[in-house]
């Protein structure tokens, strides 16, 4: 009888588990999608903003001014989609045609004056980019974009 109780108890904590940590994450689900679909103009609250440009450059204003060492003010760079390295991580690709997480990086960054840290997660069905600073937290910096119409 003992045996049983504890095997339920188990079964209980595997099923309740995944919601709490899907709870702890904000509940934000990245959705995969082609290039095409986040080429254009982009805004957050305030003056946060970017464009990305088909040629995986993007001009930004006031992007990443929650995350440590990003420079403030109107920045430009280029963008790439994740994808698996084939090790234990991801890399940036500017030849992947579709991906979840944008990978941005800031002209000027090469000499390591700053290190900017800031991705864009595809959200709400690629209705929304997150700025991102943790790959388990699609929207950890707090900051929606949504297309400018």
């Amino acid at each position: 009888m003992l045996r049983a109780t504890h095997g339920i108890g188990r079964g209980i904590a595997a099923a309740t588990i995944p919601l709490v940590l899907l709870t702890a994450c904000g509940g934000e689900h990245t959705t995969k999608v082609e290039a095409s679909d986040v080429v254009g103009n982009w805004r957050g609250p305030g003056a946060d903003r970017i464009t990305l440009s088909q040629d995986h450059t993007f001009v930004s204003h006031d992007l990443g001014k929650k995350s440590d060492h990003c420079p403030a003010g109107r920045n430009s760079g280029t963008w790439g989609f994740f994808v698996d390295d084939g090790g234990s991580g991801a890399a940036v690709s500017h030849k992947a045609a579709s991906g979840d997480r944008i990978g941005l990086s800031f002209d000027g960054d090469d000499s390591q004056e700053f290190s900017c840290f800031v991705d864009l997660a595809v959200v709400d069905g690629g209705k929304g980019l997150c700025e991102s600073t943790d790959p388990d937290d699609p929207c950890s910096v707090g900051v929606k974009l949504t297309r400018e119409k």
